[in-house]
């Protein structure tokens, strides 16, 4: 048995049927309105999902118009040489056909089985309901018979109490004439045979009226039992088959359109994963030094180092070397220390600057997580702040990369060989 079902308490004393019979009425009328409203929430329910998937799909449809228009536009203006882009100009067309399915899905597939399953659920619910209201109205007629059946009882019965009192107080009076004094004996037997009389026809008078009055509760008792059937018949088995008869093959085409429309969800999903996987690798690759030796391999005669520039002597001067005195030796051997010193002093001043540019705080980029949020751009400086830090380390690195790195070192280089010339000279 369901459970949903629940026994009303037993009333104290005399049943009111009449009270009884009111409550059942107004249920059954409020079962008819639960219905209805769970008949409207189920269309609604199918009318707004239809909306959504249509509205879906025309959404669906511009994206991939769109995907497919800004794919065409950037083609034939990028080389593959470009990896990143062309990476995502190919996943363009793929996502574009993805978006374009299921725009078709959701526009034509999927809507056509919810309008048929809100046709078959309105039309199921209103047989449904026609099938209810008769049962009820049998209901309605079980409870009528056994009101009558009771009432009919009861004034049987209650008739059968009256002339039996009236028996039993016809037998009172026969005994105290019985008891009376022998002098009356003769006008005794005349009233003893009239109260003999008055007797028989009473007792056949309560026997028929205790015939009546049993028929009419046996009357009542089928009646009583016939109703109890019914309405537990009714609660317990009848208004679940009625629910689910309207419900049949409602969750089953909810179900299935709705797991198509996963199946073509899931799909562009998975090819939006291997176009994201791709793409990954290739940022995953990006390699600053290999992208200069290919653009200095790409444009070698334009960043291929000139000819060395030649020696050429002034009116038959034949020394082509370093030379010099001791005066001058002791010059350059002085310009040798002041170098060294200065490229001691900057090398910590360098290596504090590429720290600073390598900061994640002074990172373009570093305001935008791996995840995309953007909960610690507040914990980040201003814009215009980090707009000024980011050019300061640009200049400062520039020149750290340009002068004092490669000048200093070359200018070492530079003076250390004349110097080492010089010794060989003076040898």
């Amino acid at each position: 048995m369901t459970s949903h079902v629940r026994y009303r308490k037993d009333r104290v004393g005399l049943v009111d049927y009449d009270t009884q019979i009111k409550e059942v009425r107004c249920q059954l009328v409020d079962q008819l309105k639960v219905l209805d409203v769970q008949l409207e929430q189920k269309s609604q329910q199918l009318q707004d999902l239809t909306d959504y998937l249509r509205r879906r799909g025309e959404i669906e449809s511009e994206y991939a118009r769109s995907l497919e228009k800004l794919a065409e536009r950037f083609t034939s203006r990028i080389k593959r040489l470009d990896i990143i882009l062309w990476n995502q100009l190919q996943i363009c067309p793929v996502e574009s056909r993805d978006h374009s399915g299921l725009s078709e899905s959701c526009s034509n597939f999927l809507i056509q089985p919810l309008t048929q399953c809100l046709e078959y659920t309105q039309r199921l619910a209103k047989k449904s309901k026609d099938i209810c209201l008769q049962l009820q109205d049998g209901i309605l007629k079980a409870t009528v018979e056994l009101q009558t059946a009771w009432r009919t009882y009861y004034q049987y019965h209650s008739d059968y109490v009256y002339a039996e009192g009236k028996l039993k107080e016809a037998e009172k009076q026969e005994e105290k004439q019985k008891q009376s004094a022998a002098k009356k004996l003769e006008r005794l037997i005349e009233k003893v045979n009239g109260y003999t009389l008055m007797q028989y026809f009473r007792q056949g008078k309560v026997q028929d009226i205790y015939l009546k009055c049993s028929k009419a509760r046996n009357e009542y008792i089928l009646n009583l039992a016939a109703a109890n059937a019914t309405m537990k018949k009714y609660y317990f088995q009848d208004i679940s088959t009625l629910i689910d008869c309207a419900d049949a093959g409602y969750h089953l085409s909810l179900g299935q359109v709705m797991q198509a429309y996963l199946s073509s969800r899931w799909r562009t999903q998975q090819n939006l994963d291997t176009g994201l996987q791709q793409l990954q690798s290739t940022v995953a690759g990006l390699d600053q030094r290999q992208d200069r030796d290919g653009l200095l391999q790409d444009n070698y005669n334009t960043f291929c180092m000139p000819l060395r520039f030649p020696y050429q002597p002034h009116d038959g001067d034949q020394v082509s070397e370093v030379c010099a005195e001791c005066e001058m030796r002791c010059e350059l051997e002085t310009r040798f220390t002041q170098i060294q010193t200065r490229l001691k002093a900057v090398a910590p001043e360098t290596e504090e600057v590429m720290f600073i540019i390598y900061d994640n705080d002074l990172d373009p980029g570093s305001g935008l997580s791996q995840e995309g949020s953007t909960e610690n751009l507040t914990l980040k400086p201003s814009m215009a702040r980090r707009k000024a830090n980011l050019q300061e380390v640009e200049n400062i690195y520039i020149i750290v990369s340009l002068f004092f790195d490669d000048l200093m070192i070359y200018n070492f280089d530079l003076q250390l060989v004349n110097i080492q010339k010089l010794d060989i000279g003076w040898r």
